[in-house]
């Protein structure tokens, strides 16, 4: 019956719709077009001559990300273990000058929410195996919003305060990429630091020192024709604590300076970064942590003031699309070094191969494979020792391919194998599939 229907009644209503001959055709035409379109555009609602268009010609941008995560342990403690999660990211950009307000300025916020859960400490390792879920979590900080504004004072000089995403900021690093969301999943990719660093006694998860994920502060930047400098300096804890915006640097400030050079190499474009850091705020004391009750119990001892990094880090292309030079593939490499106390992670580092797939008609296509290690400071690990507690370095590796269906559509396949810092842990092998719309 219903075959029939569509025989006899659909010719009649297309034929009233659209005529005959050319108008036929016409539509035809129209309608391959806008399902070409559909396949092509960014976004799945960025449709020609649609709202989102309409506001980026007076503006504003804006973008909704739905990234969802299964995540499991395939083999080592915990195996079976497995959870169903996701992000929704909200993106928004302003232009004042565009909007008729204040020539160079420019606002960007955007909103996160946690959904679901994740196999985040629900496993051994030290380093969050799921990066995009580590900070945003039901029992932490449910959602959390970042608000940045910027000022461009001139075609070389801007100057941004406000709230940072640090994982963000770092996925708009060449070939590595960050966040999270579409490139490696490990938190040493996807935000690399040198560690975890204490403020004052108390609970770890908001003294986040080296890199936390949300920064309270500001930054400058400088472009010149040989290199980028940028300065940048922060409240040392994780914004995403109220009191750090209620009362903001009252444990101290942290400076961070760093300058990227761009290089050449057989017509292959290269960047070299340099930073360094140093905050004076307060943290543990690692020396005899043995004997942290007794020091606890009297207050003496406790705190050291004062932590320091540095880094260098390489991104070169090994291959790049001649009419596309930011689409290619290459290799990304990063050291850290740290005071080592109160800073727990002495140093640190991370390489491997990332970029686009270069095959014909799979440039948006992205894969990446690496491998981290993180070298906790001796005192930490034999303090620990004495009371029983075993711990070691952490190191793994991660591979992951990001298959573009469309351009806001795409489904992620990632392995890890992490050596854990537990000792009496076996090496875990993690399996996870991601799949983002990109509205």
């Amino acid at each position: 019956m219903a075959r029939r229907f569509l025989k006899y009644f659909l010719p009649m209503v297309v034929s009233v719709l659209v005529p005959h001959g050319a108008k036929a055709e016409e539509a035809k035409g129209s309608n391959k077009g806008a399902f070409v379109s559909l396949l092509s555009q960014k976004t799945l609602t960025d449709i020609p001559g649609g709202p989102k268009e309409r506001l980026r010609r007076a503006g504003i941008e804006t973008d909704v990300w739905v990234t969802q995560f299964f995540q499991g342990v395939a083999a080592g403690a915990n195996n079976g273990v497995s959870r169903y999660g996701g992000k929704l990211d909200v993106f928004v950009k302003a232009d004042a000058e565009k909007l008729g307000l204040w020539r160079g300025l420019r606002v960007n916020a955007q909103y996160e929410h946690y959904i679901g859960d994740n196999i985040n400490q629900k496993d051994y390792a030290l380093v969050p195996v799921n990066a995009a879920q580590a900070f945003v979590a039901q029992d932490n900080y449910h959602s959390a919003l970042s608000l940045v504004v910027t000022q461009q004072m001139s075609e070389r000089l801007s100057m941004s305060v406000g709230k940072f995403n640090a994982m963000t900021l770092a996925s708009q690093t060449p070939l590595i990429g960050g966040g999270g969301l579409d490139a490696f999943m490990n938190r040493a990719f996807a935000l690399p630091s040198t560690g975890v660093g204490v403020a004052s006694p108390g609970t770890v998860a908001d003294r986040l020192i080296v890199s936390p994920p949300y920064i309270l502060g500001g930054a400058a930047t400088l472009k010149t024709d040989v290199a980028t400098f940028n300065l940048f300096f922060a409240d040392p804890r994780n914004a995403a604590n109220p009191r750090v915006l209620e009362r903001p640097f009252e444990r101290g400030v942290g400076v961070v300076g760093g300058v990227t050079v761009p290089t050449q190499i057989a017509g292959l474009k290269g960047f070299h970064t340099v930073r360094g850091g140093y905050s004076n705020a307060r943290g543990f004391d690692l020396d005899d942590i043995g004997e942290l009750r007794t020091r606890l119990a009297s207050l003496v001892g406790v705190t050291k003031k004062g932590f320091w990094v540095a880094s260098y880090a390489i991104q070169q292309y090994l291959v790049q699309n001649a009419e596309k030079p930011n689409v290619g593939w290459g290799l990304f490499t990063l050291g850290t070094l740290s005071d080592g106390n109160p800073n727990p992670v002495r140093w640190s580092v991370l390489a491997g191969l990332a970029g686009n797939n270069l095959l014909p008609g799979r440039d948006n296509d992205q894969w990446g494979v690496g491998f981290f290690h993180y070298g906790l400071t001796t005192p930490l690990l034999s303090g620990l020792a004495e009371r029983r507690l075993y711990r070691r370095s952490e190191g793994g590796m991660e591979a992951f391919y990001n298959w573009a269906i469309t351009p806001w559509l795409r489904l992620t396949g990632d392995l890890q194998i992490v050596e854990p810092w537990t000792v009496n842990r076996p090496r875990a092998t993690y399996m996870a599939l991601r799949l983002q719309t990109r509205f």
